[in-house]
């Protein structure tokens, strides 16, 4: 297992998203003081749930996200995640791979998550139990880490024993079953004390509940003699009533004789005067009619009059309608015109928008081109450079042949000079001689050239004189033949003095041809680190000029995507116009049509008042027909209801007569009913106060009635008798039974949760018990490991002396704090107290490879551990992360060149911008250097 890679967006100096992919061995982050490597390693402790803001550097939590700066602004989340290769499925995940992950949002939300499930911090804390791995766990030693461990109590330094013990999760079980038992224990104690109270409470309502049942036993009985009691009385008011009835019936038959003659009479004078009322109703009917007519005639008249007038209003209404459809129709008309217009420029707007976004895209392209082009040539101009480094390799090398190979030379020249003997005089000498005989030989032989073309020009040639030219010619050439020997004896002298291993330096396979090859290569490299040079100027001014090109572009692209927001902005300005001319030209074509179909209208109305008033003119007319008709039928109804009145008033003292003894007879009637209705009142009393005494019908016990024997007196005393042994009862509690079933179920609930309390507490002290024994064991054996490898690692850094640990109370491992007494060479024993800062750091460092000895961590971030070592001790330092890198991955915060050599990749961390950290990753493999930014 190994950490893989660590994501890091918005965390301290980091607002942009930024990636280290981690190898395995060892790794090292460099940089300058205050550049950001320390927020690398608190991010690292943030996500594996660090909570403690002191811990990680600030005043509160939300100060970890990216506050802003000059030129940035601040960022509202923080979000770390790091990846684990779990392929020794160290962590009890079956997954190739573990990525953990926090997020942090400036409102104080904070989210975990587990291959992107969201988790609580428990869980993700119980995932790293004795792993090695945690916030506080030895897989992070930052500054001042070791140092603290060491000065610590004894006490506090048991955590790395026994994370490496892997007793952690069982220390947390254990802590968490003693909880759970002093919380039993607690529960047990406070259920005890419950249950005094309740059998208190149970003992009382024992008895109370017994005391009821007799109180509710006599309730009874007094409650079924009263309902006998009342039921005697209801039975004798219900006879009496009876009686009473019988003689009201009899007197109703008096009445109702006496009503039937009554009757007879009132049918006689009713049919006199239903005549006469005939006729008077008939008369007030004829004087309603006329009073009617008039009153009909003068509304016809207004009728006419609303007519007419309703008629000059639907004139001057229909002018109104037709100057207002004037007027709609020029808004409509106004409306369409500015619409198109609208429309128009719209699209006219939507052509720009279009032109804008492609303009966008060239620039964004152009841009994204530049760019990358930028990066080929970065890339190129590093390239170059690493060139440049090999090629002056290279020149130094040459440079350093040249100056052998020139030595060489010198060296070779003097020994062959001495050993062929030459001298520069002797050499001098014969290059004279033959030069003498040279020049002598041409002189000869020009002469003789000359006489040959003398004797060639002439016409006539006597014999005489040819003999002579031959003859001096043949000395000539004896004495040429001389000369020559003579010029091969000097030439064989000038051999002899020339030194001939010059041949030898030049051949091919000779030092000065290698020499020449040398400088040729010189040459060569001089001008391919030239050309380079003068490349990478060209790259990094045409880079300047593509930065500049890309700084105008973007300037243009805002101000295009700031041209394209206003106009989106007029477009949905126009679309809005748009719309609102069509719901206005609408409503107006509406108010249009509305008010065409109100002018017809009108003039409908027009016609069909026209209409109406000759109707109404007519029946006017005829009204006043009728009117002069029913005043003479009136005058004759008047006469006859006179006569008629006269017989009506015999009848009536007869009548007075016959009502005097019916008014006797109903007042006899009214008394004995007034007296049954007293009984009835009786009897519903009695009803009543039942239901209100025991809210109860007494009609649900009426079937008994009939079945009661005794007196209303014997039914008294029997009831006096009872209320005098309810009087003895003394307080009753009525809800005592109630009361009781409820405090006995608690007080058996209470029994029954103690033992189950008592058995829960047995099976935690077991399991305590069984957790620190083997808590124990396993902290004994891993203590005894490092105990070892602790004195054997301090003699390997320090060279010698002693080192060991301590257990301050040995008979109490479990909570037992842990002595570290180092002896250096050539010192007494002592505490860690009085050690030097070298020291303690050899100290620390010899403690945390002793328990990665017994129990490795998957991967340790060391931060400036090596800070207080000298050279000689970074060595060893050195050697034993290597030998340790095929165990455990390292990742090393250190400003030390001899740690930095031991690496296998580095990661620089940088701050070009201020407050704003970025990463550059360089990869060592076999002296070649692969460098990528991120």
């Amino acid at each position: 297992m190994f950490l893989k890679s660590i994501e890091i967006f918005g965390f301290k100096s980091f607002p942009e998203k930024i990636k280290l992919n981690f190898p395995r061995g060892i790794s090292a982050l460099i940089g300058p003081n205050g550049c950001g490597k320390s927020n690398v390693v608190d991010s690292l402790k943030w996500v594996f749930g660090e909570q403690s803001t002191k811990t990680l550097r600030a005043s509160r939590m939300e100060d970890i996200i990216f506050n802003g700066t000059e030129t940035r602004k601040a960022l509202n989340v923080a979000e770390v995640e790091v990846t684990m290769v779990n392929e020794s499925g160290l962590l009890p995940l079956d997954l190739p791979e573990i990525s953990i992950r926090r997020r942090l949002f400036r409102s104080g939300e904070s989210e975990y998550y587990v291959n992107n499930r969201l988790v609580k911090l428990k869980e993700l804390k119980e995932l790293f139990y004795d792993t090695g791995i945690g916030k506080s766990a030895y897989s992070i030693m930052e500054q001042g880490r070791i140092d603290q461990i060491l000065s610590n109590k004894p006490e506090e330094r048991r955590y790395v024993f026994e994370e490496a013990a892997g007793i952690t999760k069982y220390k947390i079980r254990g802590q968490e079953a003693e909880r759970k038992l002093e919380k039993t224990e607690e529960n047990i104690r406070q259920a005890e004390t419950i249950l005094q109270e309740v059998k208190r409470s149970y003992d009382t309502l024992s008895v109370q509940a017994g005391k009821t049942e007799m109180y509710r036993k006599l309730r009874d009985e007094q409650f079924n003699l009263d309902i006998k009691l009342r039921l005697l009385k209801l039975r004798s008011l219900l006879e009496e009533r009876d009686n009473r009835d019988k003689s009201l019936d009899e007197e109703i038959e008096k009445r109702r004789r006496f009503q039937e003659e009554i009757d007879g009479l009132n049918a006689s004078m009713e049919k006199s005067i239903d005549l006469v009322n005939t006729m008077e109703s008939k008369l007030i009917d004829h004087q309603k009619t006329v009073y009617g007519l008039n009153i009909e005639k003068t509304n016809k008249e207004s009728q006419i009059k609303l007519l007419k007038d309703r008629i000059s209003e639907l004139e001057r209404k229909i002018e109104f309608d037709k100057s207002r459809e004037a007027v709609c129709n020029e808004k409509i008309k106004d409306l369409k015109e500015d619409g198109e217009k609208k429309r128009h420029a719209l699209a006219e707007l939507d052509k720009q928008i279009r032109e804008i976004e492609k303009n966008i895209a060239d620039f964004s392209r152009d841009i994204a081109h530049f760019s990358e082009k930028i990066h080929i040539n970065d890339e190129e101009i590093v390239q170059k450079e690493n060139d440049n480094i090999r090629a002056e390799k290279e020149i130094k090398v040459l440079n350093n042949a040249l100056r052998e190979i020139t030595e060489d030379i010198v060296t070779q020249l003097d020994q062959r000079l001495k050993e062929t003997g030459y001298s520069f005089r002797e050499q001098k000498k014969s290059e004279e001689s033959i030069d003498g005989i040279i020049n002598t030989l041409k002189i000869q032989l020009e002469g003789k050239s000359s006489i040959l073309a003398d004797v060639g020009s002439f016409d006539e040639i006597k014999t005489g004189d040819i003999e002579r030219v031959l003859k001096n010619t043949h000395a000539l050439l004896e004495d040429l033949k001389e000369k020559v020997a003579q010029l091969a004896g000097y030439f064989q002298q000038y051999k002899k003095a020339a030194p001939s291993f010059i041949d030898e330096f030049l051949s091919p396979e000779g030092i000065i041809t290698k020499k020449r090859d040398i400088d040729r290569k010189l040459t060569a490299l001089h001008d391919t680190v030239s050309g380079n040079n003068k490349r990478a100027q060209e790259i990094k001014l045409e880079n300047r000029e593509m930065g500049k090109k890309i700084e105008e572009y973007r300037k243009t692209l805002e101000n295009l995507n700031i041209n394209k927001a206003r106009m989106q902005t007029q477009k949905s300005g126009y679309e809005n116009d748009i719309q609102r001319i069509l719901r206005d030209t609408a409503e107006q074509e509406h108010l249009l049509k509305e008010n065409q179909l109100a002018v017809k209208e009108s003039i409908k109305s027009l016609e069909v008042i026209n209409a109406t008033i000759v109707q109404r003119e007519t029946e006017k007319r005829e009204l006043e027909q009728k009117e002069q008709s029913l005043a003479r039928e009136l005058k004759d109804l008047e006469q006859n209801i006179s006569s008629k009145n006269s017989n009506l008033a015999t009848n009536e003292k007869k009548l007075k007569d016959k009502m005097n003894v019916l008014l006797s007879i109903q007042s006899r009637i009214e008394k004995v009913q007034m007296s049954v209705a007293e009984i009835n009142v009786e009897i519903k009393n009695v009803y009543d106060n039942f239901n209100e005494q025991y809210s109860r019908d007494l009609g649900d016990y009426e079937s008994q009635i009939h079945e009661i024997t005794g007196t209303q007196k014997e039914l008294r005393d029997l009831i006096t008798n009872c209320r005098d042994e309810i009087k003895k009862c003394g307080q009753v509690n009525l809800m005592a039974p109630e009361e009781y079933q409820e405090v006995k179920e608690r007080y058996d609930f209470l029994v029954s949760q103690i033992g189950d309390l008592k058995k829960a507490r047995e099976d935690l002290n077991r399991i305590t018990h069984e957790i620190r024994t083997e808590s124990s064991e396993l902290f004994l054996n891993t203590y005894n490991q490092v105990r070892k490898n602790f004195h054997m690692m301090f003699r390997r850094l320090f060279g010698g002396g002693r080192a060991e640990l301590k257990l301050t109370d040995p008979d109490n491992v479990l909570e037992s704090g842990i002595e570290i007494m180092v002896q250096p060479p050539g010192k007494n024993l002592e505490s860690i107290e009085l050690l030097s800062g070298g020291e303690r750091s050899l100290t620390g460092v010899s403690l945390l490879f002793a328990t990665y000895m017994v129990k490795p961590s998957p991967f340790c971030i060391l931060d400036e551990i090596d800070a207080a070592l000298d050279e000689e001790n970074v060595n060893r330092f050195v050697g034993l992360l290597r030998e340790f890198s095929n165990k455990s991955q390292f990742i090393i915060i250190t400003h030390n060149k001899k740690t930095i050599s031991g690496t296998e990749a580095l990661f620089g961390i940088t701050m070009e911008e201020a407050g704003v950290s970025k990463i550059i990753t360089v990869r060592l493999k076999e002296s070649e250097k692969q460098e990528t930014y991120a």
